[in-house]
């Protein structure tokens, strides 16, 4: 995993292997048909989601390998961004969704979880991108946007994009002809 340093936060980015990334595609089109019936337009006109009719994904369809690789990496990048290396954690899923996003599609800058007890982290992982339907951006915090620019993440398949809930970001229109298929969730931790 790489730490990247958006100051004055940490932004996480891994890659799976590729066994994983396969045995994520095998899950994941497993339970296509499930998926599509829980997809509605959430955010436009182009952006499909299950945001609005289930907050977990991964349970309901049964994602255990994209499950594993994101706590995996979330735990990994909590210990490796702490002094303290023994900080014992519970973690827990609070939402995941999937979005696709097709031509056109777009979402507005937002954030995540705030006002929660514990380090709330979100993210995404990239199913399926040609690398030129979106990017990522995140924003600095409130007090520093004016001092640095935003930090600019191009999708890429099974890569994972992790940072604190609380940070704003967006994601650039989709101007290709393929849609950009992602999972997004958001994972509390508590010592």
């Amino acid at each position: 995993m790489n730490i990247e340093v958006l100051f004055p936060t940490l932004v996480g980015i891994s890659r799976a292997s590729d066994d994983t990334i396969d045995a994520i595609n095998e899950e994941v089109l497993r339970r296509k048909e499930d998926l599509n019936l829980l997809l509605s337009r959430s955010w436009g006109d182009n952006v499909l989601s299950s945001f609005d009719h289930e907050k977990n994904i991964f349970a309901r369809a049964e994602l255990h390998h994209l499950r594993k690789f994101i706590e995996d990496s979330v735990l990994q990048f909590v210990h490796m961004t702490r002094r303290d290396q023994d900080w014992q954690i519970n973690h827990q899923y609070t939402q995941s969704w999937i979005n696709i996003t097709k031509k056109f599609g777009y979402q507005e800058r937002h954030n995540h979880e705030r006002n929660v007890e514990g380090v709330p982290i979100s993210g995404a992982y990239y199913f399926n991108t040609n690398q030129h339907d979106g990017e990522l951006a995140l924003f600095p915090c409130d007090m520093q946007y004016k001092q640095f620019e935003n930090y600019v993440i191009a999708p890429e398949v099974g890569k994972l994009v992790l940072f604190r809930s609380d940070v704003f970001h967006r994601v650039g229109p989709n101007l290709t002809d393929t849609d950009r298929v992602s999972f997004s969730f958001n994972y509390l931790l508590n010592k």
